[in-house]
Order: C-alpha cells, then sequence, then structure tokens
C-alpha cells in the first residue's frame, strides 16, 4: 500500500524534447517536494531522473493524419491505463507540450479531481486558438516558456506564470571549443561545419533526410557535412541515405549546433537551438499532402519555424512543402557562403533570440511553482 504522506506525480511527456526537459524538472522537483514518487510517459533521460516509466516515448513517436490514425487504438489503450492511475494514486498530473494527447489526458485528469499542470503548453495561438477552453476548464496551472505567450492565455482566463525557457540551461552548459570537437569527431580543422538536422522521429528522417543530403551535395569539397543523430533512431534508419563522405554524429547535436557555419533544419525547437548559437540556417518541412491540407487550414501565422516566431520577422528562409526543393535550399545556403555582409546580418539577428528565452533557471522556477500546487 502506498504510504499517505509520500507523494505521488504522474507527468507525461511524448516527444525527445519533452524527455529533457522533463527530465531537468523532476530533478527540480525533488529539491521542493522531496520524497515524491514520479510515474508516466517519457524516455532514457527522465527513467535516468527517477521516473517509473509506464511506457517510452518510441511508442509514441507518430507523425501525419494518417500515423496517428493507425494509433488510435494504442492511444486509446495507453489513456485508459492512465486514468486508472491517475484515480488510483496520483496527486497531480503535469503534461509537457504533445497537445493531441495531453489535452485529453487533462480533461481525464480534472475530472478525477486532480491538479492539472501544463508545462510547455502548446502553441494555442498558432494553429488552435479555439481550444484554449481546455487549458482554461481543465489546467489548473499553465507555465509558459515565451514570454508573449502569457498575454495570450490570460486573455483567454488561463491561470499562466511565464517561467522562461529551459533550453537555456541546456545550451549555456555546452563548453567544447571547437577545436576540441572537430578533433573528438576526425574533422579536418580547414573546413567548415554543415549540419543536417532532420528532426527526432523516424517519420521525419525518412521524409526530409534524402531532400537536406541532396542539397548539400554540392558542398561537400568545402566543408564537412555532418548529420545529427537524434538518441531516439537507429543508425540503421540514417544509413540508406549516407553517401561517402557524409558523417554522422551522435549525442553531440547541441556542439553541433554550435560550431557549424549553417544548417539544413527542420522546423522545430532545433530551429531556436541554432538561433541560441546565432548559427545560420535554412529551415525545411515536408509531410504527407492530407496532413499538410489539414495544417493550412489550422494554422494561422505566416512562419512556422519557431526561431522566425519567437524573433518576431523572417530572419531565415524557410522552404515547405512543395516549396522544399534541392534547388533553392542551395540556393539559400549559397548566399551565406558568398554574401559575408548577409550572413553577418543573419548572426546578428538571431542574435536577439538569447534575450527572449528568458534567464537560466526555468526547471527550478517552474518546479516552484509546481510546489505551490501540488503541496
Amino acid at each position: 500500500m502506498r504510504n499517505a504522506l509520500t507523494k505521488t506525480i504522474l507527468i507525461v511527456a511524448g516527444e525527445a524534447s519533452g524527455d529533457q526537459h522533463g527530465a531537468d524538472l523532476v530533478r527540480a522537483l525533488r529539491t521542493v517536494l522531496p520524497g515524491t514518487r514520479f510515474v508516466g510517459i517519457g524516455g532514457d533521460k527522465m527513467a535516468a531522473a527517477g521516473v517509473n516509466l509506464l511506457y517510452h516515448i518510441s511508442d509514441f513517436a507518430v507523425l501525419g493524419i494518417s500515423e496517428v490514425i493507425r494509433h488510435i487504438p494504442f492511444f486509446r489503450r495507453v489513456l485508459k491505463h492512465l486514468k486508472q492511475r491517475i484515480h488510483n494514486e496520483a496527486d497531480a498530473v503535469i503534461l509537457i507540450d504533445y497537445p493531441g494527447f495531453n489535452l485529453r489526458l487533462a480533461r481525464v485528469a480534472h475530472q478525477a479531481g486532480k491538479k492539472v499542470i501544463y508545462y510547455i503548453c502548446p502553441q494555442l495561438w498558432a494553429w488552435g486558438e479555439r481550444r484554449v477552453h481546455k487549458i482554461r476548464r481543465f489546467v489548473d496551472l499553465a507555465l509558459v516558456i515565451f514570454d508573449f505567450e502569457k498575454s495570450f492565455f490570460q486573455k483567454h482566463g488561463v491561470n499562466v506564470e511565464w517561467v522562461g525557457h529551459p533550453l537555456v540551461d541546456q545550451l549555456n552548459a555546452v563548453t567544447i571549443s571547437r577545436e576540441e570537437f572537430l578533433q573528438k569527431n576526425a574533422l579536418p580543422e580547414d573546413k567548415p561545419v554543415l549540419a543536417l538536422l532532420p528532426g527526432s522521429r523516424t517519420q521525419e528522417i525518412h521524409h526530409l533526410l534524402p531532400l537536406m543530403v541532396e542539397s548539400a551535395r554540392s558542398f561537400t569539397q568545402e566543408f564537412s557535412v555532418v548529420v545529427g543523430k537524434s538518441p531516439t533512431v537507429a543508425d540503421t534508419v540514417y544509413a540508406p541515405y549516407l553517401p561517402s563522405g557524409f558523417h554522422l554524429l551522435s549525442n553531440q547535436t547541441h556542439a553541433l549546433m554550435k560550431h557549424a557555419y549553417a544548417a539544413i533544419v527542420a522546423s522545430g525547437t532545433a530551429t531556436l537551438e541554432l538561433g541560441y548559437f546565432a548559427t545560420p540556417m535554412v529551415v525545411v518541412y515536408k509531410v504527407s499532402p492530407l496532413t499538410y491540407w489539414l495544417g493550412k487550414r489550422l494554422v494561422k501565422i505566416n512562419n512556422i519555424a519557431l526561431v522566425n516566431i519567437v524573433a518576431g520577422e523572417t530572419v531565415v528562409p524557410e522552404f515547405i512543402q512543395y516549396d522544399a526543393q534541392p534547388e533553392a535550399i542551395r540556393s539559400a545556403l549559397q548566399k551565406y557562403m558568398t554574401d559575408a555582409a548577409y550572413y553577418q546580418q543573419t548572426r546578428e539577428r538571431l542574435g536577439q533570440i538569447r534575450e527572449k528565452l528568458g534567464p537560466p533557471g526555468a526547471s527550478e522556477r517552474a518546479a516552484r511553482k509546481i510546489a505551490e500546487i501540488v503541496a
């Protein structure tokens, strides 16, 4: 039987970035809520932080409407299982991003009378303002990571706090020098690095890596072309797409971002990470035609790259769906390489990203806010 004095928190992250943020948050929570048990959904990093995983994020790595539809029976089974765990043992529920699943879980937890905290709220300001009522009804505290999000959620009557972006602490920790990075990975010191970052899901890699490789082929003489590998994706997924002369790098993505001259990157959090290091980039994204058609009707903003959204302007070029062609991507990269003034101007405009992400300590600030609710 569970000790009644021991708090149990169910914490759910469905993606690789959420796994890192969840692990950092759990470590911070252990300081302010000592003795608390953590169970839920996450990855290796959350497990290492002491979360008893009921499911691994690798089971949730689906992309696109058709893939989601095929996984509906699995998601229903998971939701039913979590409902039982929430009723029987959870004192509170922490949800990290992953809105398609977590907004449903928020309703379940609220109906069970549990405290619900949403950390890294869905980007409803971009694609789902009509769903904000779910946050207002089912979430006791929303913790947002961008300062402009606070006013959006406040306008809709949500109890919200801005805590800053947890990436800041992770990116501040990258201290390896360029020389050390090149030596460690047997890369020539006289060549700049071109980074290819195709995302963290297997489907993204299948969609984007061939496009990125084709776009980068003509630069292999002047650049070391390096593909950043997601820790949740097997090497065998990358192997068919990598020609001779391309490098695959594991567990060093942030160092690669910091020391790359430029990058081709999948739209998502990685654009923000590159922006933090002021690394010029070309943003690309492709999904199935059905997913794209639906997305065009949902998204209400001009840019989809987080780095451009946070900057408030189009700092780096985006090539989405039918515009994502090797010739266009090569041309955008070539401009960085041949126009020194444009390259430097891009770096300077990206320099504003650090300030917009807030000061270090987001996980600790979030933990203190959560402790107030839970305790």
